[in-house]
């Protein structure tokens, strides 16, 4: 509101000489300056006292008063070392020691944060994320919150889908905002402002239809059984199986018909990522479901689907393709071809909250190994996977290029899993796990091949958990040589530690990143794919060389803190005490996201991003690729031993609800978007379908890199977020690196 405003609306009701005067009219909108529109707070709670259900809690006004706009925020939840009794550093509503040793990170947006115009909120916490050009003059950011509804914490507001029905959907939400692009690549440079306020044209909900697996839109819920639900929710009957620990039966949502559970990772495709053809053919956003809690009893469990939302229409599609086990996470990877697409998928598979004892008879009673040995319960019993899809196909083989999913290939494909030599004394016969722990230098390798599963998916059909994908990683692969077996964590009975994210190789080479939460890593290269696939058929088998970047070792020498990286205790980040141990953990424990960054001069760069429960904050690193390999410290956040934490403080004032972990999240790299060239001019256009965006992201140097990064604050859903129920206040986060170079 400028005083030009008020002046002229004071001439135009006449009000000179007349103070006393009643107004014509209402005061326009514009006066308003409340970022949620509400301007009389109490008076609005009275007027709306007697409307069902219009229950608001009794500090809701004094919470309005913290509802800002996105991007308002300026302070960064994160830290580059313990605030170590600095009383200045254990301030409320501020940020703390925020000297980076390796780079820039300013906030772009906060959870519970609104879009002024339309008052809708951003949800938490933020995990994975993408990003393209919706326009020459404007970056489409898309992310995901990973949150659990009524299962645990904070049962997030409903968003709404399949008007005129009015579904509502809690859980995990996908976001969009729109940021400036001219000054989003400015935001990094000492003169831009401090927040990102003046950058924001616009944010919401960016799904507004939601099918289910059988191609139906997503109904109501029924008071017994439903006909059209959200299948990752209920069993085949319909009936609702999703529960909260520790009840006694299934838990429905409070103000909403589903559950998005735990939409955890995410990556974004735009159309021909790989080059000219070769890649998806629609700009589209993968998530998927993660884990859930059913009942024990259940009968007919469906499982976990991935989502494929269509960009352009805001249609989110439930696939089967990938088995419905549930993934971290999904990426594209090229195949080298124009007719086929390519996905890695990695996860739990089967982390439904139980072991569910009467399923794994009901398998036994319907399949038989050939190895004798009857199925356990499937959960971590898998090996890094391969989807190819034929595009422009439908689910028999016939073409189809006007269906969104036959387009995109995942209505005709094929699964594959990692086998090897399995024989005594080879990498497959220790399993995984012990490997890595055990066996593993910097550089090994590990030669097998992909074979394709047995188990087809079935495209609009659902069908019960028990003839499922995940469970054929127990047997043998077919048209596997004698003794070969797939490469899972701790072999074929026993559960291991989880495959967590996978990063595709940024150049367009056939290659994927695989991390586990134990805390290794490696490159599964499968090079003679685009050969194998020039006949149009799938292929039986792909063969495959996995190289591993780092086992699981010590890795407190490659780490260079950079003068941060301070513990509450006395220990650095070198370490990682996720059990308030001293000395801490010698290697890296739990990492979950990681970015692959290829950056000028053929140089490549790992985003690592740890969720191990960090007693004293959870570590971000920048990775430089090579044997050995280089980390570099950026920055941690949270930990319930940390001293902001126990001092109840937050960037984000009055959201503090109790010490606990945090876990920086998804990463995309941004600098395509945003290179220029030597006139000034943007160097990508919107709507290229050469590949350019990966080409150009490899030519910028790492220390000009722009790197958006989520932050998953699991302490701050007290204080105002209980009156809005946005779940836990995180941040989005810009990151330019510092690091040392050639």
């Amino acid at each position: 509101l400028t005083c030009g405003e008020l002046k002229a609306f004071y001439k135009e009701q006449a009000c000179c000489g007349q103070p006393s005067r009643e107004l014509s009219e209402g005061v326009p909108e514009s006066f308003c300056t409340s970022s949620a529109g509400v301007c009389a707070c109490e008076r609005m709670k009275t007027a709306l006292a007697g409307v069902p259900g219009a229950m608001f809690p009794v500090d809701f006004c004094s919470d309005m008063e913290h509802i800002k706009p996105v991007g308002f925020r300026s302070a960064p939840i994160c830290e580059a070392s313990d605030a170590l009794g600095d009383a200045s550093l254990l301030q409320d509503g501020q940020a703390g020691n925020i000297d980076f040793p390796h780079g820039t990170l300013k906030v772009l947006a906060t959870v519970g944060e609104v879009n002024e115009r339309t008052g809708a909120m951003l949800t938490g916490v933020p995990d994975g994320n993408g990003a393209y050009l919706l326009d020459a003059t404007t970056v489409r950011y898309v992310y995901q919150s990973e949150s659990y509804g009524q299962i645990s914490r904070q049962e997030t507001f409903p968003f709404f889908v399949n008007e005129p029905a009015h579904v509502g959907v809690t859980g995990s939400h996908i976001h969009y905002i729109d940021f400036d692009r001219t000054l989003l690549a400015q935001y990094m440079e000492a003169s831009a402002p401090s927040s990102a306020y003046s950058m924001i044209k616009d944010s919401g909900e960016a799904v507004v239809t939601m099918y289910n697996l059988k191609r139906e839109l997503v109904g109501k819920r029924g008071d017994v059984t439903s006909d059209a639900p959200h299948h990752s929710n209920v069993n085949l009957a319909g009936d609702y199986i999703a529960m909260k620990s520790g009840s006694s039966g299934p838990t429905l949502p409070a103000k909403a018909d589903w559950l998005m559970q735990s939409l955890c990772s995410a990556h974004l495709a735009v159309k021909y990522q790989w080059g000219s053809g070769i890649g998806v053919e629609d700009n589209l956003f993968i998530t998927n479901e993660e884990w859930i809690r059913y009942v024990p009893e259940a009968e007919g469990i469906i499982g976990l689907p991935v989502h494929v939302l269509n960009l352009a229409s805001h249609e989110l599609f439930a696939t089967s393709a990938f088995g419905l086990g549930g993934q971290e996470k999904v990426v594209e990877v090229s195949t080298g071809s124009a007719d086929f697409v390519g996905f890695v998928p990695s996860g739990y598979n089967g982390a439904f909250g139980g072991s569910f004892p009467h399923v794994v008879a009901y398998r036994n009673g319907n399949y038989s190994r050939t190895d004798g040995h009857p199925y356990v319960w499937p959960q971590n019993i898998l090996p890094t996977r391969l989807y190819l899809g034929k595009k422009n196909t439908d689910k028999d083989g016939n073409a189809d290029s006007t269906n969104f999913l036959a387009r995109n290939g995942f209505e005709h494909g094929a699964l594959y899993g990692f086998a090897t030599d399995c024989s005594s004394g080879t990498p497959g016969a220790q399993g995984r796990d012990a490997w890595h722990r055990d066996t593993a230098a910097p550089g090994a390798t590990v030669a097998g091949a992909f074979y394709k599963l047995r188990w087809q998916d079935t495209p609009g059909q659902v069908r019960d958990f028990v003839h499922d994908a995940a469970w054929e990683f127990q047997d043998a692969p077919d048209g596997a040589p004698e003794g070969w077996c797939f490469w899972t964590a701790a072999g074929a009975n026993e559960s291991g530690s989880k495959t967590e994210h996978v990063s595709p190789d940024p150049r367009g080479g056939l290659r994927v990143l695989q991390t586990s939460t134990a805390g290794y890593f490696g490159i599964y290269d499968f090079s003679d794919l685009t050969n194998l696939l020039s006949g149009g058929d799938f292929p039986q088998s792909i063969p495959a060389t996995y190289t591993c970047l780092q086992p699981e070792s010590d890795v407190r020498h490659m780490i260079e803190l950079g003068g941060a990286g301070l513990y509450a205790d006395g220990q650095n980040a070198t370490v990682n005490p996720d059990s308030g141990q001293n000395p801490g953990k010698e290697t890296f424990e739990d990492i979950d996201a990681v970015e692959w960054i290829a950056a000028q001069g053929g140089e490549d760069y790992i985003v690592i991003h740890e969720d191990s429960g960090n007693d004293f904050g959870e570590r971000k690193f920048l990775a430089k690729v090579g044997v050995p390999m280089t980390y570099y410290f950026v920055a941690m956040s949270g930990g319930s031993k940390n001293s902001r934490q126990l001092a109840m403080v937050s960037a984000v004032e009055g959201v503090m609800k109790s010490p606990n972990s945090h876990e920086f999240s998804g990463a995309t790299d941004l600098s395509a978007l945003l290179a220029k060239n030597g006139d000034g001019t943007f160097q990508l256009s919107p709507g290229d379908t050469t590949g350019a965006q990966r080409s150009i992201e490899a030519e910028v140097p790492i220390n000009e890199k722009s790197l958006v990064v989520s932050l998953q604050a699991h302490s701050n859903y007290g204080g105002w977020t209980t009156s809005f129920h946005p779940d836990a206040a995180g941040q989005i986060l810009l990151y330019k690196p510092e690091v040392p170079v050639a």
